[in-house]
Parts: C-alpha cells; sequence; structure tokens
C-alpha cells in the first residue's frame, strides 16, 4: 500500500509523486491476475491487489519483480531487491545515478522521473497484455503466435522510444478537398512505402465513409518541388481507394491510354457499342461510362476485367450492394453496388451542403480531408511527425517507420525490393540500382514467404534486414542493442559516412547475389533443421532467432568456401541436425531478453560454421574483404559466459 501517515518523507496529496505511485500499484496489480501468459512469461505465485504493493517498504519490490516478465525488461531485476534492484531499474530506463535518491529522501528512493519511466512501462504492460489475452484467449491464436505477437509490439515500442533531436519544423496543417488530392495526383509510391494491402471491402468502407461526410485521419504529404508531385508519406491506401473509384489512378490513366493508343480507330456509341459513326474512344468510355468500358474492353482486348485485372489496373470499382458500410436512406440506398460514373449527378447532403457526387470528389466541395504538408523537413523531422501518430494510434511499425526514415539509404531500398515488400508495379531496378541485373531475385521473397513470414507489413523486410544487420554491422565494441535498434545503427552509420562499404552500389549487388544464393541453399536442405525450429504443430513457419543464426552462418560458409559448400552439407548434414534437435547450445532459450537472444543466435552461428569445418574468424576475415565489414566479432562478444 501506498504509506500515507504523517512522517518527514509523507507527500502532500498535490504531489505527483502519489498519482504515479497509485497509478504503478494499480498496473502491477492488474498485471497479477492474468491467468495465461506469453511463453517465457512466468505466471505469479499468487494474485495481488494494489493495496499489498507498499511503497513504504521495499516489498513493492517483490510485488514488482513477480510481473515483471510482462514488462519485456532487457534483462531481469535482481529478486534480492534493496539498492542491487534499484540500480538495475534505473539502468533499465537509461536514466542517470542522481535518479536513484538518497536513503531517507523519499519512498521509493526514485526521483520522479524515475517514477514516470516506471510508470510509463506499467501502463504499456497492461495493453499489451491485453492485445495477448484477446488474440491468446478470445480468437483462440496459439501460445507461440501469440507470444510472438506481443513480443513484435513491445519491438515496436521499443524502437520507437529514441528521442529525436527537437528542430524546427518546415510544415503546415490544413484541410484540402478532395480535388485538391485528384487534379495533381501525389506520387503514391516513393521508395519507403510498401504496396497496396487494402481488400476491395476496405477501399469500399473508406468511400461510403466519405459518401456519408465521415471525417478522415491526416494525409502526411512532403513537397518535392515546386513542378514535382507530393510524395505521400502516410495515407497511400486511403488516398489509392479515392484515385481509384473516380477513375484518375495514374497507373490506370496509363493503361487506359496505351490500349486506346493501340485500338485509336475503335469508335462507340452513347450506349458504348463498336460504331463507325460513333464519337467517343475508349478513354471516353473510361470517364464518362465504365461499365460500357469494361464491356468494350472485351470487345477490343478478347478477355473480361475481372477483380484480378481491376486490381492490377488499378482501375474502379463499386460499392458494396449492401447497406452494411452505412449507404442507407433516400440519398445513399441508391448509390449501392454502382461505379462513380454511374452516380456522378446524384445528389448527396455532405458536410452540411447539398451537393452532386462529381462536385465532392471534383470541385472545392465543403467536405475536407486533413493535410500535413511537410514543405521542407529532414529524415528525423519525418521520424518525429511517424513517431507521434503512432503513439496516437497509427501504429506504424517499426518497419514502416524504417523504410521512411532511412528510405535515401541504398541498402534500405534493396532490401525492401529484394524481400519483396516494394511496389509490384514499380521495376526493381528503379527502387534500387544495385539489384538491377540479378537474376532470379524474386526467389528470395519467395524463400522468406516459404519460412512462414508474410507480406504484411514489412515481416520479410524486418527478417532480411535483422540478418543482413548482424552479417554486417561491426559495433566497434559495443554491445549489440535491440534487434531493431541495431539495424537502424546500422543504417544510421551508413547514412552518416558516404564512403561506408555498404554506400557503394556494387557493394550491395554483390550482397544480395550472396543472401540470394545462401537463402536458395539454406531452403534447399531442410533436412539440415530440426522441427523445434518452427512453430506449430505442423512446423509450417519458422522461428525468428533459429533462422537468423543459420541463416547468417550458412551465408559466412559461402563467403569463406563458395565452391564445395555442397560437399560440405552431404558431409556434415547429420552432425548439424543432431546439434539442431539434441544440443544444448541450440536449444531456444525460454526467455528471449536482449542478451539471451543475442547469446543465442551467435551460439549458432559460430556452431554451424564449426560443424561445416570451417575456421569462423576465417569466414568473418571473408565477409570482410568481400563487403568491407563483418558483424561477426560484435555479435561474438555477446556470448554470455556459463556460470562456474
Amino acid at each position: 500500500m501506498i504509506d500515507n501517515t504523517e512522517h518527514e518523507n509523507d507527500f502532500e496529496e498535490e504531489d505527483p509523486r502519489i498519482l504515479f505511485l497509485e497509478s504503478i500499484a494499480d498496473g502491477l496489480a492488474t498485471l497479477s491476475e492474468a491467468s495465461d501468459t506469453p511463453i517465457g512469461v512466468p505466471a505469479v505465485s499468487s494474485i495481488f491487489i494494489s493495496g499489498d504493493v507498499d511503497f513504504a517498504s521495499d516489498s513493492w519490490m517483490n510485488k514488482l519483480a513477480e510481473v515483471q516478465g510482462w514488462l519485456s525488461l532487457s534483462d531481469d531485476l535482481p529478486l534480492t531487491g534493496g539498492v542491487p534492484f534499484l540500480q538495475a531499474l534505473i539502468a533499465e530506463f537509461n536514466l542517470e545515478s542522481t535518479d536513484l535518491l538518497a536513503p531517507g529522501t523519499a519512498n521509493p528512493p526514485l526521483s520522479l522521473r524515475a517514477l514516470e519511466r516506471l510508470n510509463e512501462r506499467v501502463e504499456k504492460a497492461g495493453r499489451l497484455q491485453v492485445s495477448f489475452l484477446e488474440e491468446f484467449e478470445a480468437k483462440g491464436t496459439s501460445r507461440a503466435t501469440s507470444t510472438q505477437s506481443w513480443a513484435d509490439a513491445w519491438a515496436e515500442i521499443d524502437a520507437g522510444e529514441e528521442a529525436v533531436t527537437p528542430e524546427p519544423v518546415t510544415a503546415k496543417a490544413d484541410l484540402w478537398p478532395i480535388v485538391q488530392y485528384t487534379q495533381r495526383a501525389p506520387n503514391l509510391t516513393p521508395s519507403y512505402q510498401r504496396g497496396d494491402v487494402w481488400a476491395n471491402s476496405d477501399r469500399q468502407s473508406l468511400l461510403e465513409s466519405i459518401l456519408r461526410g465521415v471525417p478522415l485521419p491526416s494525409i502526411i504529404l512532403l513537397r518535392t518541388g515546386p513542378s514535382s508531385p507530393h510524395e505521400v508519406v502516410d495515407g497511400k491506401q486511403r488516398l489509392t481507394a479515392i484515385l481509384r473509384f473516380v477513375g484518375k489512378h495514374p497507373v490506370a490513366k496509363q493503361k487506359v491510354e496505351e490500349v486506346t493508343f493501340r485500338h485509336s480507330g475503335a469508335r462507340f456509341n452513347d450506349q458504348g457499342r463498336l460504331d463507325e459513326l460513333g464519337k467517343r474512344n475508349l478513354t471516353d468510355l473510361f470517364n464518362d461510362d465504365y461499365p460500357a468500358f469494361r464491356r468494350a474492353w472485351k470487345a477490343l482486348e478478347g478477355y473480361a476485367l475481372n477483380a484480378t485485372k481491376e486490381n492490377e489496373y488499378y482501375f474502379p470499382f463499386k460499392l458494396r450492394t449492401t447497406g452494411d458500410g452505412g449507404l442507407v436512406g433516400r440519398d445513399l440506398e441508391p448509390l449501392r453496388g454502382k461505379y462513380y460514373t454511374q452516380i456522378k449527378a446524384q445528389e448527396i447532403e455532405v458536410a452540411a451542403e447539398r451537393t452532386t457526387i462529381e462536385s465532392l470528389f471534383e470541385s472545392m466541395a465543403q467536405y475536407r480531408i486533413p493535410v500535413i504538408e511537410y514543405t521542407k523537413a529532414s529524415q528525423a523531422q519525418i521520424h518525429e511527425v511517424f513517431r507521434l501518430y503512432n503513439k496516437q494510434g497509427v501504429h506504424l511499425n517499426a518497419e514502416e517507420l524504417r523504410n521512411a526514415i532511412f528510405h535515401e539509404v541504398e541498402l534500405t531500398r534493396a532490401t525492401l525490393a529484394a524481400a519483396g515488400d516494394a511496389d509490384p508495379n514499380t521495376n526493381v531496378a528503379e527502387i534500387s540500382k544495385s539489384l538491377a541485373g540479378i537474376d532470379n531475385l524474386g526467389r528470395l521473397g519467395d524463400a522468406l514467404t516459404a519460412y512462414g513470414f508474410g507480406g504484411t507489413r514489412y515481416k520479410r523486410t524486418k527478417v532480411l534486414a535483422w540478418v543482413i544487420s548482424v552479417l554486417l554491422h561491426d559495433t566497434k565494441g559495443k554491445d549489440l542493442a535491440s534487434t531493431s535498434r541495431n539495424i537502424d545503427d546500422l543504417l544510421k552509420a551508413i547514412q552518416k559516412n558516404k564512403a561506408h562499404p555498404l554506400a557503394d552500389s556494387s557493394t550491395l549487388t554483390k550482397l544480395f547475389s550472396q543472401l540470394l544464393h545462401a537463402v536458395e541453399v539454406h531452403s534447399s536442405h531442410d533436412e539440415l533443421w530440426s522441427d523445434k525450429f518452427k512453430d506449430g504443430d505442423k512446423g509450417a513457419k519458422w522461428q525468428e532467432l533459429q533462422l537468423v543464426g543459420s541463416l547468417v552462418g550458412i551465408t559466412m560458409a559461402l563467403a569463406a568456401s563458395p565452391d564445395d559448400i555442397e560437399d560440405r552439407i552431404e558431409a556434415n548434414g547429420d552432425a548439424i541436425r543432431r546439434a539442431s534437435e539434441q544440443s544444448v547450445d541450440w536449444e531456444r532459450p525460454e526467455k528471449t531478453q536482449t542478451k539471451t537472444q543475442w547469446d543465442y543466435i551467435a551460439k549458432i552461428n559460430k556452431n554451424l560454421l564449426e560443424l561445416l569445418g570451417i575456421d569462423p574468424a576465417q569466414a568473418a576475415d571473408a565477409v570482410r574483404q568481400q563487403f568491407g565489414t563483418s558483424g561477426y566479432e560484435s555479435l561474438q562478444q555477446m556470448l554470455i559466459e556459463p556460470n562456474s
């Protein structure tokens, strides 16, 4: 409980410390109540209430230690309590020694800043506990999958913790009518943007919301020049849906132009039928009568436009045929199941204005979409706005942030494209010149998918970036940070140093050619790896730590001994299989904190090379000679010394 008796260390009721202590006590008690926990998070010995968290003595430390697994700390807090516990807590939050107060100064002897940090961590743990329990209990997801989602959520939070140096922001917030977005379509595919991931129902829902006058979240744009289109920093899916609906998506317009030119002699009458005396061409039908355009397309091209083709060409889509999206009432019900060209003249009331649907989308209507327009922005400023939006519920994950912040770094773009997560309508060489000419590059993304990492939210990019950072990031003697921070630190080093080996395009060409080769070798020898390396009863999805450790090992082996790798695998395959099934070093740690994670990857990496008959130090030298840098020594320094 919180001590409120009168003594010299008592706090006034308005003291913010009281509020923090009450919040922390409530949060710890809530964390103790969960009947199910993620893998590696021990259940508490007994549930406690907030009144049991006594800050007037050291007993509160015992309660915190009981639930610390939910806090996903980088290292365990000592169970002994006392000064070592407090020092470990201060170190966990990267605070100063002065944040640990002198004995007798206050109960507990933590600064206001330290209490605030602890309260923030407990609050975040509470939110993620709810998410875990919803996924595991309510949705019936497996414990392994729910645990991975929980761990990924913590990784995203930790990746966004880094403070950005304050800079004046050259940006403005405004409200734009839809026409301002459509009359000059922005660049929807800057290299840091992901592909189109919305389903048709998502697009329909957005348009139905607009037609009902529902306000939309802000679009974030970057002005790139007086005559060049804005880049879409955030809001690509929304803008893509709007542009497709009204028939103004750049890809669609180009496709229609090409086919119209190919059939330049074709003319159509008012009913959209081929007619030598007709006055309309295919483009006219596209703009004015999309159903007629679809009929004309089949007549000219010899095949019907199905949903797959329309998605590929970014052609318009129709609204839903039901009222599930809110198309109800006298004005909106007639819009169901219709294309934009069919309803342009229909009158509706939006934003307290009676207007036609055509005016809503193509004139200065009262309905507006908020926009944040950066007129001049550094990467740090874009990072900051992403971080703030993430905290406020937009939920961009670490990979989406990274691909926006470091899109100017060639390695970022190359990783995104090689993993198969870039926009499929953009040529790989346009995203990253270093990938031009690499044959069968698509197999790399296919293999990552086969490992069980899907194309949503840059999962494949994350795994590939993780492998690259472990393989090549030299920390110069510093301990490896979290996964996300280690990747970011490598990209920062390249960003700051134009002479960095990985800033060279030819080096990156060699790197991704080697990674492709390594993935092909690794994935084609499934007999080497224990089923324990994979999640689920059927072993369908690789666990990340095992994949990273073994894939980095194969890549290093190829660098050191490229000509006889298959012979080495054939000769030593049984030993590798036994190690993956029986070796203590290859047994995944129950609790994967930052230190145990790196220790585990380091052991698999080193042991695999030795089992293949390759000296790890020589393999690291071979990597350094080929790519100018090696992360092997940095990884191996993370090995945890066994207890004596």
